[in-house]
């Protein structure tokens, strides 16, 4: 009974302070955002509430990036305030071991990973791309609408578009792939072409081939081409305010984004990248706690000051090694999922060391 009311109790404290940090450290992460989109109110007459409306579009995102930073801080303190309160010592003194009494919080990390992927899985996707169609149709709506590189397109007929390069001199587009989605289900007709250009409501493809492919994935025809037009339902505009990066996509999205480009022979490993990484960042709240609590936990009447240093040098060097592994994930120098993971790896084997050897003295 006791040590199911010390979980509560644990537990409801880490939680509360969890929330109130997020809110803190979000505000905090979205400085930068806040100077561009005031650039945009005032220099591009972007109206006030489309400027507050892109602001929170980017709440979530940011949201997610906090989510281990603030949980690792509000336990951090929780647990100081445990031992400034002699409450760690009367807990030991009750039988309970430090390995047991840190077994809440990781428990809850768990639990904060999950939620953390839920929300970037789901509504992450949905809320950047929003703010990217107010962006290209509010700033950049007296030229051109902006067109991405290595970004995909929908159009009304269910055809997927994919731009490798981009010529913004000539607007000429470069290893450009079509794929048809087929009624029935299967593998989707994959159009390649070297280059491609947009002219009135309709695609120009040059120097390309069709592939086909059967139900099993085989290849079954191959016809080249040295012009092809394609018809569009769409103005220009609104096909180009459909085009996704991946931190516009879900998880199933992007991974059926990356199975069609592999088959077309075209480098995926920045996607891959990209799609690895909707996993690792979210569950990195359970590498933080493993390594952070070992590491702050001491019986000093004033643990405050350092568990925020702990959290600020951990969360410092897990960003640091996250931007450096996945530069050599996308540049092709490691392995994707591996360069998406390392980062986790390595303060989740800290970490692990760390809790198994803890021990007050």
């Amino acid at each position: 009974m006791f040590i199911k009311i010390m979980d509560r109790y644990i537990s409801r404290q880490s939680i509360s302070g969890m929330f109130t940090w997020v809110g803190a450290v979000t505000v905090i992460m979205l400085v930068q955002i806040l100077f561009e989109l005031a650039d945009f109110f005032v220099n591009k007459k972007v109206p006030f509430l489309i400027t507050l409306e892109i602001l929170l579009m980017y709440v979530p995102s940011q949201m997610v990036l906090t989510f281990p930073i603030s949980y690792l801080l509000a336990s951090e303190l929780n647990l100081g305030r445990l031992g400034r309160d002699s409450e760690l010592v009367a807990i030991e003194a009750s039988g309970v071991s430090l390995k047991r009494i840190l077994l809440p919080y990781l428990v809850l990390s768990v639990v904060v990973s999950i939620g953390s992927f839920g929300i970037n899985n789901f509504v992450v996707p949905e809320a950047n791309h929003k703010a990217q169609v107010l962006l290209r149709e509010y700033v950049y709506k007296k030229g051109p609408p902006k067109i991405e590189q290595n970004v995909f397109f929908r159009d009304a007929e269910n055809r997927y578009f994919y731009v490798n390069e981009l010529d913004n001199q000539t607007w000429i587009m470069k290893d450009v792939m079509v794929y048809e989605m087929k009624d029935r289900g299967g593998f989707p007709d994959v159009i390649l072409a070297k280059n491609a250009y947009w002219q009135d409501d309709q695609w120009f493809l040059k120097e390309g081939v069709v592939h086909r492919y059967d139900e099993n994935g085989f290849l079954v025809q191959e016809i080249e081409f040295s012009e092809m037009n394609i018809d569009m339902r769409e103005e220009f505009k609104d096909f180009f305010e459909k085009q996704r990066e991946p931190e516009e996509m879900s998880t199933g999205e992007l991974k059926r984004q990356i199975q069609i480009l592999k088959t077309s022979g075209v480098n995926t490993e920045q996607f891959e990248v990209a799609y690895y990484l909707k996993f690792s960042i979210p569950f990195s709240a359970l590498m933080f706690v493993l390594i952070g609590l070992p590491l702050g936990i001491q019986r000093t009447r004033d643990a405050r000051a350092l568990g925020v240093i702990v959290t600020v040098i951990l969360a410092f060097g897990y960003y640091m090694m996250l931007s450096v592994f996945r530069s050599l994930g996308r540049g092709g120098i490691m392995q994707p999922w591996l360069a998406a993971w390392m980062p986790d790896f390595i303060f989740g084997c800290m970490g692990a060391v760390l809790y198994l050897t803890v021990d007050r003295k």
